[in-house]
This record gives C-alpha cells, structure tokens and sequence, in this order.
C-alpha cells in the first residue's frame, strides 16, 4: 500500500506544479480585480501541499490508511444510496418544488433519514439551514431561484 501512495503523490505533486505554472501565466490580478489565475492557483497549491504530505507519509513506512477490503465491508450502503437518491431527487425536484421546500425535504432526508436523529432535532436544524440558505443567498447573494408552486 505504501508504494501506491508514493506513486499517487508523485502524480499529484507533479500535476500540482504544471498547474500553478499555467495558472500563473494566466495572472493573478489585485486584490480588488483578482486574475483569472488566482483561484487555480490556490487550488493547485493547496493540492501540491496535500500530495507532498502524502508523499513524506509513504517515504516514511507509516500507511495510515486501512486496507481496502476493511474501508468497503465497513461502509453502509444503505445511507450511501439514501443519500445520492435524495441528491439526485433534490435536483429534479429543484424547479417544481421550489428552493426552499427541496432544500427542507433534502435536510429532513440527510438529518432524519441518514443520520437517524430525533424528529425534533431534525425539523429545528432543516428549518434552521432553510432560513439561513435563503438569506444567504437571496438576501444577500441576490440568487434567482425558483419559488415553487405554492411561492414558498
């Protein structure tokens, strides 16, 4: 396991610096007109520093990650498929029930469904990140989203 590290982190490293080259070609900008070379950047370096880290932890003998077999025998695939339906469902139902009633019954799903906590609990946090979403981005952000049916 530790030589796939090595390998990965090597790939990694070496994509991470082709990309802050070509992202430095295209400028970084001011802090008040950021370039169109500043987010790959930041991106490319932050993923350069990861891979690195990656790379002294398989130089080193020290693994840390568990095999393969245990990762996929552990996992539950019921809250996995629970989860990307209700990603997918909450795309498709978007534009029919509107932004903040998808994003209700999407927090209900993940917070009551997956998560399995008590239904007070979920109502609070999904009306919670409902309100919070909705003035964050259309309050503030100004985003067009669609209301509804109802025009909740």
């Amino acid at each position: 396991m530790k030589v796939f590290n090595v390998y990965a982190a090597l790939f990694l490293t070496a994509l991470s610096m082709g990309t802050c080259i070509l992202a430095y070609r295209l400028g970084f900008g001011s802090i008040h007109n950021p370039g169109s070379g500043l987010i790959p950047f930041g991106v490319a370096a932050i993923l350069g520093l990861m891979s690195i880290g990656l790379l002294l932890k398989g130089l080193s003998g020290s693994s840390g990650a568990s095999p393969r077999n245990k990762v996929f025998s552990e996992m539950d695939w019921r809250k996995l498929g629970l989860t990307l339906c209700g990603l997918v469902g909450y795309g498709g139902a978007f534009h029919f029930l509107g932004f903040r009633l998808s994003t209700f019954f999407l927090m209900l799903l993940l917070i009551g469904g997956v998560g399995r906590q008590k239904w007070w609990l979920t109502l609070t946090v999904s009306l919670f990140t409902v309100v919070c979403a909705y003035f964050i981005f259309v309050v503030w952000l100004r985003c067009p989203f669609p209301a509804g049916p109802l025009g909740i």
